[in-house]
């Protein structure tokens, strides 16, 4: 709970932050409004592209504390990234997801004479910004964190920034830090960076934002774990008890009863000689007789009363339910064969991967082509290498 103290010094931050967004130019304070440092390679310009105006319901929507604050971290519960180093089911469809993103080359494309398609030259820059995102990141890297990114917190936001020699790079940005400033007029001010040394705002043009459509929320994507998390708790809370149980069980399994009362001495040297005559591996399912006890009362449940391969199946299948990644995918290969593993690798590239590389597609020639002065461009994932849509394919033929 944050109180009136740090809600004060809080909003001062952001104060500042957002008298950072109103600023038309974009980066450092050397480039110009309207202007951007040219490339060595390129000397290209990037031109910054017009604001959206918002619609009038969605600005009666924003409340002036999101103004200063910003809004949408509610959204992005910090937590949720902890799933994906701790749910062995969330970590296996999320990894077979953004790996599977990774694997088609994103091409650039422009529209000749005719009408056709015709693929830009790979020393283009803005095709070389999609093979090197930075200097430490691959093609692939940026895929698979935007991807992770998309599929715990429901968004990912691109920063667009410029190294030391002017050229223009990718940076991923987590979402759980990220906090969008709305405006009434623009519908979006700019975006805050919440960092361990402070925030860091960007104006609309420097930030890229992808989110998966969120009902609820105007400034907030809707992560896939949002209605799987309680599947997903139970399964990691069973695993918990197991293991728990295993190594040391939190109640007993049943109580003697007896008529007498028993002294501590009398009570402890029943625990030794029950100990030593029935602890151990070795003594496991060895009868047992105790001539002064008159009843057992059983105690909790049995893993087999609580079902518990039953509870981990189903927190598997509700993985698999939002995430779209069919079971024999995730290693579930109890009733699996050649021929309907096949079949599920078809179904998680036509139902899951293409309309999520669809989604990204439509996404970036909007947002981010237009932003680096290529509004001509379009972007489109190829999918001739695929094994699985292939098989399709040749099967239509």
């Amino acid at each position: 709970m944050i109180n009136p103290t740090e809600a004060s010094s809080i909003g001062s931050i952001m104060k500042r932050a957002s008298r950072r967004l109103r600023l038309p130019a974009i980066g450092r304070s050397k480039e110009k409004a309207g202007q951007s440092l040219p490339t060595k390679s390129s000397q290209q310009t990037y031109p910054i592209a017009t604001q959206q105006r918002s619609n009038r319901a969605a600005a009666s929507d924003i409340h002036p504390f999101q103004e200063v604050m910003g809004s949408g971290t509610s959204w992005a519960r910090p937590e949720y990234g902890s799933y994906y180093a701790s749910s062995v089911s969330v970590y296996s469809a999320i990894k077979l997801r953004a790996d599977a993103v990774s694997r088609p080359t994103a091409r650039l494309f422009r529209r000749d004479f005719s009408g056709g398609k015709v693929p830009v030259e790979e020393t283009h820059p803005a095709q070389q910004l999609l093979n090197r995102a930075n200097r430490w990141y691959t093609r692939g890297d940026l895929w698979r964190a935007t991807e992770i990114y998309l599929n715990l917190w429901g968004s990912a936001f691109w920063a667009l920034d410029r190294d030391e020699e002017g050229v223009r790079e990718i940076w991923p940005l987590r979402p759980d830090r990220v906090s969008i400033l709305p405006d009434r007029k623009h519908h979006i001010r700019g975006f805050v960076y919440q960092g361990q040394s402070g925030p860091v705002p960007y104006t609309p043009e420097e930030v890229i934002w992808l989110r998966y459509f969120n009902p609820l929320e105007e400034y907030a994507g809707l992560s896939p774990l949002a209605p799987a998390r309680l599947s997903v708790d139970m399964g990691t809370d069973g695993l918990k008890f197991n293991r728990n149980f295993l190594r040391n069980s939190a109640q007993p399994d049943f109580v003697l009863l007896t008529n007498d009362d028993m002294t501590d001495a009398e009570v402890e040297d029943f625990y030794n000689r029950w100990e030593a005559r029935y602890q151990g591996p070795g003594n496991a399912h060895r009868p047992a007789i105790a001539n002064f006890i008159r009843d057992i009362k059983t105690l909790g449940l049995s893993h087999k009363d609580m079902d518990f391969m039953a509870g981990l199946r189903w927190s598997l299948e509700e993985v698999s339910r939002v995430y779209g990644v069919p079971k024999p995918l995730l290693s579930d290969l109890e009733r699996a064969t050649f021929a309907n593993v096949n079949a599920a690798e078809r179904i998680f590239w036509r139902n899951t991967i293409v309309p999520e590389l669809r989604f990204l597609e439509e996404q970036l020639s909007l947002m981010l082509l237009p932003r680096l002065g290529y509004p001509e461009l379009t972007l489109e994932f190829d999918l001739s290498t695929i094994e699985a849509l292939q098989e399709d394919e040749n099967r239509r033929v």
